[in-house]
Formats: C-alpha cells, structure tokens, sequence
C-alpha cells in the first residue's frame, strides 16, 4: 500500500478552518456543505454515518452561533444522547430509541459552537476494538478497505482520517479514543475522570467512560479540550490552551510486552516503538525500560472478570435508564455470547475482581508519581482486518486475542489518568502503529505539550491514506 504525503497543507485542520471563519474567507453555511458533500461522497466506501443529521447542520449553520469553534464541521458518536437524534449506541434493538434531552457532554459540544453533519457508528454498546455491528455492517479503514477503523470510536476515526471532518466527538471506556485513533493515523486524548461535564459525580475506579475527540493535529485536540472541558466545580480545574512543546527534560518509562502473556508485540509494532524510544533520547529526554507495576497476567483475568460482570449487570439498568428493554436475544451473537460468560460470574468473584483492581490501580498511581510519562505501544499488532473480531465471532473465542491487541489502554480508565495516542508510524503493511503516553490525573497540558514536540518531529499530519476527500477550504 502507498501513502500519501502531500507537499504542503493538504486540508485545514480545525484551527485553520477557526482562522479563515473568522477573517470572513468563508462562512459557517460553506463549511458545513463541503463536509457534507465529502461525506456523502466517501461514506458508500467507509460507512461511518450511524445517522445523517444533514438538514440540522446547515439550518444550524445558517443561524447564528457562538463559542469558540462556532461553525466547525464535527460528528457526534452514536452513544451520546442528543435530544430529539435517534441512538442506537451502534444496536440494532435500540435503533427506535430518540433521546428526550441532551447529555450533558452533548451540551458541552453544542456551548463550544461545532456543528455535527452526523451520528458516527460505532460496535453495538461499544463494547468492541472494531466498528462492526449488525446495525450498520461493518466500517473501513480509508487506510485499506479491508481493515477495521478500530472502535468504539471507529465511524468518526475513518471520517477524520479521510478529511471529511477536521475533528469528531469519541469517547472512552477502555481504550474506545484510543483504539479508535491508533488505527487511523489520528490524535487521541482520553482525558481524566471528571474533567469534562456529566462527570460530576465520578468518584471510584467503576467510573470509567469520558469523552474527547479524534484529530490530524495536536492543537485541534488542544483546542478542543479547552472549549469543551467542565467549569463545574466539582471537577477539575480546567486547563488554559496548550500551544507550545514541551520545554523540560521529561522521565519516561517505556513499557511494551503484552500483560497477559508477557510476550513481545507484534515486530511492526515493536519497530515503531523503538523507533519512538530513539526519538525520545534524541530530544534529550531520559527514557528507560520498566517493569509493570501490578501482575500483567492476574490483572487481566480480573479485567475479564469485570469486562463481562459489568455487561451483564448493567444491561438492565440501561433498559431502564432510556425506557426500552433490551434482552439477549435482540443482540448479536458476540454480546449473547458475552452475557453468557457474565453470568456465570459470582457476586463474590466479581467483589474479588473489583478489590484486585483497586490494588492495581494503586500501584499504577504510585508508579506515575515518580516519573512523568508512562509509555506503551496503543495495540499490541498490526490492526485487524474486518471480520476478525466481528459480531459472528464468540466472546470466548475471541477473548484472549482481543486483549492481547486492545490491552494497552484499559488501565488509564480505571485509574482516571489522562492518556494519549500519538501516530507514530506505519505497519510493514502501511498501515498506521500508535504509540500511547499516560500521566497523573489532571496532566493533559503535559501529554499535549509533548504531542507537540513530537508531532514537529514526525510531521504525521503531512499523510493522507488512499481513501482521501480533503482539500483546502474554500
């Protein structure tokens, strides 16, 4: 596979599109227009549009519009409720359900001014490392066609990373952001527990989804946290815009085996992390190989333990919450299969799993106290190809495998901690390897700021995959 690499600006980035909005070079009605048409154009290829909100995005458009990316082209992801925009949450038994009011993190994105064209897929639940359901078929990769966007956040990952979009809503529940951007080529902040609205009431380590963004360039993500980060509070104190690298000598640890079994990752992965670690020492910053700071293996069979208890327990209590039942049967054969195993997890093993996790946690908190970056590979192989872990497959069957390759990122939630995935480099295939950075709760300015160093570095916003409809603005 070839990449492309442009010879100068190929597509506005977010800030770009903010800059000629406000000299009058082009207004929020044309923005809105070209991403639609992009995505009309590309979609039949990708298939990243849960539900089009078209007509709403340019009445929205035409109207006027304040906040600090006020007429900027986005997508909201298919499990954040907006009022009145049917949510499916990526399944086909809820793809009846139309939200009476807006999440507090919908609000959040509507006071900071984009405008959502539409509702990007995602796996049923988002409980998958793929976009794939039955609901909508599977999404692709503009990278190849033949491999999976990653997920949950994987419909605005593919439509960012053909251009379509400068930035799109993703969320986070064990890596979702992540899992999402890696794949893609694309820039992914899990922020901390209780930066952003609706997280007021996070207090425990069950506490584990967040919302953020998808991007090409760091100081989308930058500018998009600050626009849409909490002011309650009862959360953390925002944080100002970070627009500039990094300026210190920074303590990394880097750690690169998979938990479970202890082994490499996959060679092409291996290379780019190495190749990241090179990096790093060049810009005279002191990295060194660690050990985990829990027991790999014992915490990922305890992570198994909640993965498949929290699903089955909670699945009443979200019939509950949004007022149609959701039974097994409805579902697709990878979640029946995962209620299954769910079931058969004692009210004490899963008591057990959740006090193990606590001490996991601890030890992982105490280790990001004396350093500054915990440094890891986002996945652990070459990103899948569509099938592989579909909704035909079996939790049991694709468990094991499925944590070897997703089980970088899972820690970050439990802790709180804020973590990033930086595209770093490319597969033996072409196709994109993220390199994640985590820091103590609360240290966004400082992953964004090495971002930023990075990215000069690498320049990865200079690449464009196959399938592409960007261009420049007007």
């Amino acid at each position: 596979m070839t990449m492309t690499v442009s010879a100068g600006a190929t597509a506005m980035d977010m800030t770009a599109m903010r800059e000629v909005l406000a000299a009058g070079r082009v207004t929020p009605a044309a923005l809105i227009d070209q991403a639609i048409a992009r995505a009309e154009a590309v979609n039949p290829e990708l298939n990243f549009i849960a539900w089009p909100t078209f007509e709403r995005a340019r009445a929205q458009a035409t109207a006027p519009r304040s906040g600090p990316l006020a007429g900027i082209p986005t997508l909201i992801k298919d499990m954040l409720p907006e009022k009145g925009i049917p949510a499916s949450f990526g399944s086909a038994a809820l793809k009846g359900f139309i939200p009476p009011d807006d999440a507090p993190y919908a609000r959040a994105i509507a006071n900071a001014g984009p405008i959502s064209i539409a509702r990007s897929s995602m796996p049923e639940l988002g409980l998958n490392a793929v976009t794939e359901s039955p609901l909508l078929g599977p999404t692709r990769n503009p990278w190849n066609l033949a491999y999976t966007p990653g997920g949950s956040s994987g419909g605005g990952s593919a439509a960012v990373a053909a251009g379509v979009v400068p930035v799109a809503h993703a969320s986070d529940g064990l890596g979702s952001i992540r899992h999402g951007a890696a794949p893609c080529g694309l820039v992914g902040l899990k922020p901390s527990r209780r930066r952003n609205a609706g997280e007021e009431a996070f207090r425990t380590i069950a506490d584990l989804t967040v919302n953020g963004c998808v991007s090409r360039t760091v100081r989308d993500t930058a500018a998009w946290l600050a626009a849409t980060q909490t002011r309650d509070p009862d959360c953390l104190p925002p944080i100002p815009l970070v627009t500039d690298p990094v300026d210190r000598r920074l303590r990394i640890h880097a750690y690169s085996r998979i938990m479970r079994t202890g082994d490499g990752p996959d060679a092409s992965v291996q290379r780019v992390f190495a190749d990241s670690v090179a990096l790093l020492d060049r810009l005279g910053h002191d990295v060194s190989d660690a050990a985990l700071p829990f027991d790999g293996p014992a915490a990922v069979a305890r992570l198994s333990d909640i993965t498949e208890g929290v699903f089955t327990r909670r699945l009443g209590l979200l019939s509950q919450q949004i007022g149609i039942s959701v039974r097994a049967e409805d579902l697709e054969h990878r979640s029946v299969t995962l209620i299954a195993a769910g079931e058969a997890i004692s009210d004490d093993r899963f008591a057990a799993a959740w006090s193990t996790m606590e001490a996991v946690v601890a030890a992982y908190l105490d280790r990001l106290d004396r350093i500054d970056i915990w440094m890891t590979p986002t996945l652990g192989a070459e990103i899948p190809r569509i099938g592989v872990f579909g909704p035909d497959v079996a939790w049991s069957d694709q468990r094991d495998p499925l944590i070897d390759y997703a089980g970088y990122c899972w820690i970050d939630n439990f802790a709180g901690t804020p973590s990033i995935s930086l595209p770093m480099g490319f597969s033996d295939n072409g196709l994109p390897v993220g390199i994640q950075f985590a820091t103590r709760p609360g240290g966004e300015a400082l992953l964004l700021a090495l971002a930023y160093q990075l990215e000069a570095a690498v320049e990865w916003h200079r690449r464009t995959p196959p399938v592409w409809v960007g261009g420049d603005i007007g």
